[in-house]
């Protein structure tokens, strides 16, 4: 979703959820979260950071047995809560709850903010302004402190643009140029405004056509086009298919799996191959220029380091923060400090962070020039796909790249390999060889184990930029049941988590690990289950 999608998708699911009771919260996947909600009737709220998306499901999936920490910590701050309020930050995609719990006579004021920008999305729980806890670690902020949120992007408001100011972006490439420049519209939503307009002056009907767009972030006339799965909250032209709400439009194009990850049962090997391709290249595009907002961030460093070297005879060692008075504005700033580390090394360390973005901004412009390109190959060769035409040597040649972005094993692996759906799973066959399995995986590999019992480590093999389905997961978690004491159990909880998570103490017997920030993944051993 963009921002205009999540503004159009938070018009319908208000009049639903505000004022309404938070019930419980689930966390069925790292970056998934289901809030239950009573007003006046049972509903649930679906936030997903990596898929970017906030919206009511029509379907059910299943919770974990288990909570994790995280959810733990909403659990214990928001249930019972009020949701007074849901709000967008202007045309960004990023989402706040305003959430009261009354304590006796006492009112809380909660805030919970989603960032939904996919890979690198987070949620922030705040009491009265100040973060309580974040789901992954957030340089811009402390537990404890005053929440700052993402910087704006310099962008204009879609309502404010004007047709000269389109005319001038249009000989940059129209739909990139309208992305790039325009508040909360995405790559998609823009190619889609291009491709509406038919007459003479495209300048003067793309400003028409997008405040006609705005009418629809207001009363959705919701589309979904199921070939390309895909769902829109403005009309599409045939073979697209009107819905009735935008939360059902949504929800078909996941094909009725609940998880928004499950592919087109017939969508053939190419076009699901130049699918894949696009995504990556688009979250990886997403992340540079992520990467390069923040690192507007080096001027920053640079003065902060300097005003620490201009008074650092003041500054005893142990500080975490300190306010210090620019002399250049008058101005006080507030330092962040590493208590560990004196004045004069906190500023040496500001100053290498510093120099270490200025490097990095070279090769990020060219990389993401790269990737742009390869990306436009790509959708070329998409659209050519789906009108029956062959895809030409140069696409052909980028899909081939796509399995080496890993490199292969040195040496056969000591356990046994099975593939499900294309991904390959590692069963260890015993405790030294659950140690050499983990060595032998990589950081973002998925790992498994049987909760509570001994048994064989699992590790499900991933692939750069790609999510692994729902289905791959199961059949991991079923297997690592199997191969542990409690394939006898009907139910058997199975944790997981990412590999970086996991931990080979130093003299610990074979096999045994230490494991952080794990979920839980419930299966059921049926008879015949080997």
């Amino acid at each position: 979703m963009d921002g205009l999608s999540i503004a159009a998708s938070l018009t319908e699911i208000r009049s639903q959820l505000e004022g309404g009771v938070v019930r419980n919260i689930y966390q069925p996947a790292r970056t998934r979260f289901i809030f239950r909600v009573f007003a006046g009737m049972d509903t649930r709220l679906l936030i997903d950071l990596q898929d970017a998306q906030i919206r009511v499901p029509v379907q059910r999936e299943q919770n974990p047995a288990s909570p994790s920490p995280f959810a733990m910590r909403l659990r214990k701050h928001l249930k019972g809560g009020h949701i007074e309020r849901i709000r967008q930050q202007g045309w960004d995609r990023v989402v706040v709850l305003e959430i009261l719990r009354r304590e006796g006579a006492k009112t809380i004021p909660y805030q919970l903010v989603a960032e939904l920008t996919g890979m690198r999305g987070n949620l922030h729980l705040l009491l009265d302004g100040m973060l309580v806890q974040s789901l992954r670690p957030d340089h811009r902020n402390q537990e404890g402190h005053a929440f700052r949120t993402l910087p704006a992007q310099d962008k204009i408001d879609p309502a404010q643009v004007a047709p000269e100011r389109i005319e001038a972006w249009l000989a940059e490439g129209a739909s990139r140029a309208l992305a790039q420049h325009i508040e909360g519209i995405g790559k998609q939503t823009a190619k889609d405004l291009v491709a509406s307009v038919h007459r003479d002056d495209p300048a003067l009907e793309l400003t028409l056509r997008l405040k006609e767009w705005l009418t629809y972030v207001r009363a959705p006339q919701p589309h979904c086009l199921e070939v390309e799965s895909r769902a829109t909250f403005y009309p599409l032209p045939a073979p697209a298919r009107a819905m009735d709400t935008y939360q059902e439009a949504l929800a078909a194009v996941e094909g009725g799996s609940g998880g928004g990850r499950s592919e087109a049962k017939d969508e053939d090997t190419t076009a699901r191959d130049l699918r894949r391709g696009v995504q990556q290249r688009q979250r990886t595009i997403e992340k540079l220029e992520e990467w390069l907002l923040a690192s507007g961030e080096a001027n920053a460093l640079q003065a902060r380091a300097d005003l620490l070297m201009i008074h650092h005879s003041k500054l005893e060692r142990g500080l975490s923060s300190v306010c210090l008075v620019d002399p250049a504005s008058s101005e006080e700033i507030e330092i962040t400090l590493d208590p560990s580390l004196s004045a004069i090394e906190n500023a040496q360390s500001m100053y290498r962070s510093a120099q270490r973005i200025r490097r990095g901004h070279p090769h990020v412009h060219t990389r993401l020039k790269k990737l742009r390109r390869e990306l436009d190959t790509l959708e070329q060769a998409q659209a050519a796909h789906r009108q029956g035409l062959p895809v030409d040597a140069e696409a052909a040649e980028l899909l081939k790249k796509r399995g080496k972005c890993r490199p292969p094993a040195k040496k056969a692996v000591p356990f046994r390999e099975i593939e499900v759906e294309g991904y390959r799973i590692w069963v260890g066959k015993s405790a030294s060889r659950n140690d050499a399995l983990l060595r032998a995986a990589a950081a973002d590999d998925i790992w498994m184990h049987a909760k509570d019992f001994a048994g064989s480590h699992v590790v499900v093999r991933t692939r750069r930029g790609e999510i692994v389905p729902d289905g791959v997961l199961e059949a991991a978690a079923r297997l690592a049941a199997l191969h542990s004491k409690a394939k006898t159990e009907r139910w058997v909880d199975v944790s997981m988590t990412e590999v970086r998570h996991v931990r080979k103490p130093k003299g610990a017997p074979a096999g045994l690990v230490n494991v952080r920030a794990a979920d839980t993944l419930t299966v059921e051993l049926r008879k015949g289950d080997s």
